[in-house]
């Protein structure tokens, strides 16, 4: 013998008053809204392709500050100032 399934009837119709994603996500406390919060919050880690390419600017940028310390670019900033 097979259950027969719940059904609503036309005539007993509850509606549903619930508010929509829109109003949940308006209100701050809500389940939506914190979860939306928590997942830009979340830390999202970089992929070995961003750790690499981050390597090597920050490698290319130490190595442009180690090369501007040099004495002839030094003379030629102290010349300059001589000059003003």
């Amino acid at each position: 013998m097979s259950r027969l399934k719940k059904s609503r009837k036309a005539k007993g119709f509850i509606p549903n008053e619930e508010p929509n994603r829109r109003e949940k996500l308006a209100d701050p406390e809500s389940y939506e809204s914190r979860r939306r919060r928590a997942a830009e919050k979340k830390k999202k880690h970089k992929s070995v392709f961003e750790k690499q390419r981050e390597a090597e600017k920050n490698s290319a940028q130490q190595t442009e500050a180690e090369q501007r310390k040099t004495r002839m670019q030094e003379k030629i900033r102290k010349l300059n100032q001589e000059k003003e």
